[in-house]
């Protein structure tokens, strides 16, 4: 690509975003500018083409959060809102669309659905690259997609959409369609260890055995344990209101498959699924054992 459509690329980028070119270190839209994006995407494990896509917007907002604090307490809450009616949830820490501090998201970030009642089969969870669901928000808004649910570092989780309407998170318009978005909040890379411990949240859960579509990654952040219970507990919700299967895809061991589902890919899989089970792109949610996970809320742990 020619350095002309680059400095394009980026014009349009950060007008649709909201960035600008000192987010980089540089002053205006050129070559520096491309550079200075290139040098960030290498640090940050990135592919170095010097346009700010969404991946790296993703990183670079995270960088500048990690300086200060994101404000905003959780609020008590047993309930979410399906289809504009509140259905109980056993879990204490919710803030769902209704109630005051929300973070619902514009209708622009999602596709209505109004003449039909909507049935999912399916439960697609992500981590956000991000510190925390306020960031996750913010990050989704700008870029106008969506996932219903964002399950932050306390373990409040926050509706950002009703499960009535369809939500834009799997990249793939039929998983979309028959599927429910989970937002861990996990900044993932190992360098933002400190934001956690200094902001009270204690020491993030270090994983150092995941292996996706059979490369293993290095070290990084995993889940803190109020979050797999806040996790469990929409899970539980989830699939009892929707009658989905408590199943997830299990590789040839029984174990959580840590590899492309293709039933999951084609949005034809009924249970709880990864990021990573609909696309070799992706690597969320890796270390996160969804099929012991299910075993303990069946068990009632």
């Amino acid at each position: 690509m020619a350095i002309s459509d680059k400095i394009f690329y980026n014009q349009a980028s950060a007008a649709k975003l909201g960035w600008d070119p000192s987010w980089f270190g540089a002053r205006g839209f050129n070559d520096i500018l491309i550079n200075n994006i290139k040098q960030f995407q290498r640090e940050n494990n990135l592919n170095p083409d010097g346009l700010c896509g969404p991946m790296t917007y993703v990183r670079i907002c995270t960088e500048r959060e990690a300086s200060y604090e994101i404000s905003g307490e959780p609020i008590d809450g047993n309930s979410i809102i399906v289809n504009d009616t509140p259905v109980a949830i056993d879990w204490d820490k919710v803030v769902n669309l209704k109630e005051p501090g929300n973070l619902a998201l514009p209708t622009s970030c999602f596709r209505s659905v109004t003449k039909r009642r909507r049935y999912p089969t399916m439960v697609v969870t992500h981590w956000d690259a991000a510190l925390s669901a306020h960031s996750c928000y913010k990050i989704l808004k700008k870029r106008g997609i969506s996932s219903h649910f964002a399950i932050d570092n306390d373990g409040t989780i926050y509706q950002l959409v009703d499960p009535q309407h369809i939500g834009w998170h799997a990249g793939n318009t039929r998983v979309n369609n028959t599927s429910i978005g989970i937002d861990f909040s996990n900044a993932y890379y190992m360098k933002y260890q400190n934001y956690y411990r200094k902001r009270g949240f204690g020491m993030r859960p270090v994983i150092t055995d995941s292996v996706v579509h059979g490369v293993k990654l290095g070290d990084h952040l995993g889940y803190y344990d109020v979050q797999l219970d806040a996790y469990k507990a929409l899970l539980k919700c989830l699939l009892n209101h929707y009658n989905i299967e408590a199943r997830c895809p299990l590789d040839e061991t029984g174990n959580t498959k840590r590899e492309v589902e293709i039933s999951a890919a084609q949005g034809n899989f009924k249970g709880v699924v990864s990021h990573y089970h609909l696309t070799n792109r992706k690597i969320d949610c890796a270390g996160l054992d969804i099929n012991k996970l299910l075993r303990e809320i069946e068990d009632g742990n």
